[in-house]
């Protein structure tokens, strides 16, 4: 799939609601290709907004344009060029990793060639090559996201929207992942929604923080040192960032 470098993602006055609770408050964003971090404690609305950002999840009100179209009429045009990897290991248990990549490329519409050329090279960088015949419910937790992941490549999409990504990994593995992340970030939008702060230690276009379904705060990478405050301290500048934005949560990782 040739990838457009201009493409614009544009989220406007997006709102979701279940009866009276408010998942998501009138968001707006503009996304191009780059590798974009959404931030915020558990129940902040980032899998919420990634759910209607795959299209799987219809808003209240409000919409999303890639490129000035709205996605709910591109439909499936748009849907082929998505990559999701969810946060729940929801990955068919008694499937080998072999398996389940095909299955996920056939859900694709890859062809027979082009999904064998595409699984060899995915589960190489996620280092999972000598597994395609282990079933999954033999894998460890970190085993299962980086096969999560490698799915959510196939096909060459476009835009990948990642949530929580590397959780249940050890620090080497978060370490690959994030440097799988960044490089793709370089023609392709990405964005990876995570309360992990040192996920988005580097390679980030932007750091978007959201609380109660709401942006609250929109920072660049090179704007998080005048962010934080001027106190002496054992964390980094983002974490402090993060610690004056939302306080002290046993989130915070």
């Amino acid at each position: 799939m040739e990838t457009v470098i201009d493409m614009e993602l544009k989220i406007v006055e997006l709102t979701k609601t279940y009866g009276r609770k408010r998942a998501l408050g009138g968001i707006n964003m503009t996304l191009t290709p780059g590798v974009y971090g959404l931030l915020g404690p558990n129940g902040s609305g980032k899998t919420t907004l990634l759910s209607i950002l795959t299209d799987n999840l219809s808003p209240t009100s409000g919409e999303v344009y890639l490129d000035g179209s709205p996605i709910h009429e591109l439909g499936a045009r748009y849907r082929k060029r998505i990559g999701y990897m969810p946060q729940h290991q929801g990955v068919y248990p008694g499937f080998t990793l072999g398996r389940f990549m095909h299955y996920m490329a056939a859900l694709k519409g890859l062809k027979k060639i082009e999904a064998g050329e595409s699984i060899e090279k995915l589960v190489g960088l996620v280092d999972l090559s000598d597994h395609m015949k282990v079933p999954l419910e033999a894998f460890s937790g970190g085993m299962k996201q980086r096969a999560l992941l490698a799915q959510a490549l196939l096909g060459n999409p476009d835009i990948i929207l990642l949530d929580e990504p590397t959780a249940g990994l050890d620090p080497e593995e978060r370490i690959n992942v994030r440097n799988i992340v960044s490089d793709l970030g370089n023609d392709r939008i990405v964005v990876m929604a995570t309360h992990i702060i040192s996920d988005l230690s580097f390679g980030v276009k932007k750091l978007i923080f959201l609380k109660e379904g709401q942006i609250i705060h929109e920072l660049m990478p090179g704007e998080i040192g005048e962010a934080c405050p001027k106190t002496q301290t054992e964390v980094s500048p983002l974490e402090e960032v993060y610690l004056n934005i939302y306080g002290k949560t046993d989130d915070k990782k």
